[in-house]
């Protein structure tokens, strides 16, 4: 069977559509409270671009954790150390070292708050699209997705 580009597109809505439009608004909430942090930090209370950073990740980060394990995925019961809440800090440091470095190069050459933000915000960006992957098929996959069973979690 060939497949089409709109064949493409309907398989991706029916097997993502509600999740992945949940996944968009956690991203959203967590980008407007990382870039308010950010531009506070750096804007208004003049910190250096990385640190300004770094409290936009640690801000951020737990609530996007709750929010993609409770709303997106749908997860509830107890958190599980190893398999989730380290995975996704990791995950998260993924992205706060490439953003740092972004807003660290960026800052080398302007002092310019929203140019800091948009370094901060692509550099997220890069990382977004294969989170949202492995969070899918990896850490908290369904029964059934890509006709296989989940492996059992504990």
């Amino acid at each position: 069977m060939t497949t089409t580009p709109t064949s493409a597109l309907q398989r991706l809505r029916v097997e993502h559509g509600l999740k992945a439009l949940r996944y968009c608004g956690v991203s959203v909430v967590n980008v407007t409270v990382g870039l308010t942090v950010l531009a506070i930090c750096h804007g208004v209370l003049g910190w250096p671009a990385v640190g300004a950073n770094l409290a936009a990740w640690m801000v951020g980060t737990a609530p996007a954790y709750l929010l993609s394990r409770a709303w997106v995925w749908q997860r509830s019961g107890p958190h599980r150390l190893g398999g989730e809440v380290l995975t996704f800090w990791v995950m998260a440091l993924v992205g706060l070292a490439l953003s740092s470095l972004a807003v660290a190069v960026i800052e080398h050459f302007t002092q310019r708050t929203l140019l800091v933000v948009a370094g901060n915000l692509g550099a997220y960006g890069t990382v977004w699209v294969a989170k949202y992957v492995f969070l899918d098929r990896v850490m908290w996959p369904r029964a059934g997705d890509d006709g296989r069973s989940a492996p059992a979690r504990g």
